[in-house]
């Protein structure tokens, strides 16, 4: 699956009204934690900066994908073919 092909997934996922509050929250958490310049480590920093931008924001949207249910996944992953 293409990086694109993802984030047409997330969005759909995101925007299902099936999906789960508290799964919407985390991936919202995720993406706020990409864009908003606050972290923990300073991206002035080299590499570690943006390291831990890209952790943190990924495995929060991870983490939020498991938690969808299945049928909702198949049914958008299906879609997205």
């Amino acid at each position: 699956m293409s990086f694109l092909n993802n984030i047409r997934l997330y969005v759909s996922v995101f925007l299902d009204r099936q999906t789960p509050w508290y799964v919407k929250l985390v991936i919202a958490a995720g993406i706020f934690y990409l864009v908003v310049p606050i972290d923990f480590i300073p991206d002035h920093i080299p590499f570690m900066g943006f390291l831990d931008d890209v952790t943190i924001g990924t495995a929060l949207i991870v983490l939020a994908l498991r938690m969808v249910p299945d049928d909702i996944i198949d049914r958008h992953t299906k879609r997205n073919k």
